[in-house]
């Protein structure tokens, strides 16, 4: 198990550092919330508005857990990483979350959930994400809402995909993989975020609490699980690398720094695989949104033709489109796409 001083070392505090200096280090890594709660932990006191910006990140994240607790026993959607990984935190740490992950087994449920939260929260959608490939269409969907304090905080999220795990839409190929223990989910799930964005301290830090409760598990067995799923699950670079960064800045155990030796020779070969035309790479299209009108069925369903291909889903109608920016005459042309097919229904 992981120290309380560990978001410390991971920052790259001196120990004599006041703890102003370490807070402003923390802020600026975008984990204030987590650093003061290890420090109250370890007896600091705050004052009233630092207080009250712990509780109020404390309150975001149990309502965020809450929601994914509901919604999987609703709809029956598997929860990834936040409160599968939060459950392993040293009792005082806070672990933040900005949204709650969760994997629907088709889409009609996906589409469930998505309503749910436009009913209980008056959520509204962010991004509808349509994932093509060659055995199916894959859909994503991420959903806001406001926060308690909604001037303050970042909305609160969903994101809701009919796959695990995304890759990186290139050479990584889109894979529906649920894994059943937590602590191997929430592992790979937060190697996965390498595709994303490099990684940041917080996955650091989830990495070094899994990685001690991995090993308390699996024992000697941890080489050969890990690499076992790191290779079908086409993320070893990404875990080595992971695991490679945190050793740089917090000593990790024998067996872990032979796994990260057992990665290298599978990341190697990963790596050799990723190439246009691997099997089953998806092609992603972006969602925009053009009106509120829901479809009746519980599916997205593609509209194509010569300037504007359009879906249309239970959320509304959106321009398919592989670039981030619409210019005017494609939006033009999309709205008028979009009202054709609302007359011819």
């Amino acid at each position: 198990m992981v120290d309380l001083d560990v978001v410390d070392r991971l920052l790259g505090a001196p120990p004599e550092h006041p703890t102003w200096r370490v807070a402003d280090l923390a802020n600026r890594k975008g984990i204030l919330a987590t650093w003061l709660s290890s420090a109250v932990a370890r007896g600091l006191e705050l004052s009233e508005a630092e207080g009250a910006y712990l509780r109020r990140w404390e309150r975001r994240v149990e309502a965020l857990h809450a929601t994914g607790v509901e919604l999987a026993g609703l709809h029956g959607v598997t929860i990834l990483k936040g409160p599968c990984i939060a459950r392993f935190f040293p009792d005082g740490l806070l672990r933040q979350s900005g949204d709650v992950d969760l994997f629907a087994p088709s889409e009609e449920v996906l589409w469930s959930c998505v309503r749910d939260l436009v009913d209980r929260w008056g959520a509204v959608p962010q991004a509808v994400s349509v994932l093509e490939g060659p055995d199916r269409v894959h859909v994503g969907v991420a959903m806001k809402w406001p926060a308690a304090e909604p001037h303050l905080d970042k909305p609160m999220g969903a994101d809701i995909t009919t796959f695990t795990f995304a890759g990186d839409l290139r050479g990584v190929p889109v894979r529906v993989a649920p894994i059943a223990e937590d602590d191997l989910c929430g592992l790979f799930a937060v190697a996965e975020e390498r595709f994303q964005r490099k990684f940041r301290i917080k996955d650091l830090l989830d990495l070094l609490v899994l990685a001690g409760v991995l090993e308390q598990r699996l024992g000697d067995d941890l080489t050969e699980v890990v690499c076992e799923h790191a290779e079908r699950l086409a993320l070893a670079p990404e875990l080595r690398q992971l695991v490679v960064r945190a050793s740089e800045w917090v000593s990790m155990s024998e067996r872990w720094l032979l796994t990260a030796d057992a990665l290298r020779p599978l990341a190697r070969r990963e790596k050799d695989m990723r190439r246009p035309g691997r099997p089953e790479v998806h092609r992603l299209s972006f969602g925009f949104p053009l009106d509120t009108r829901r479809s009746a069925e519980p599916r997205v369903e593609i509209h194509r033709r010569a300037g504007s291909s359009l879906v249309t889903t239970p959320v509304g109608t959106c321009l398919l489109t592989e670039r981030l920016v619409v210019n005017e005459e494609e939006l033009t042309d999309a709205l008028d796409h979009a009202r054709s097919l609302t007359a011819a229904s």
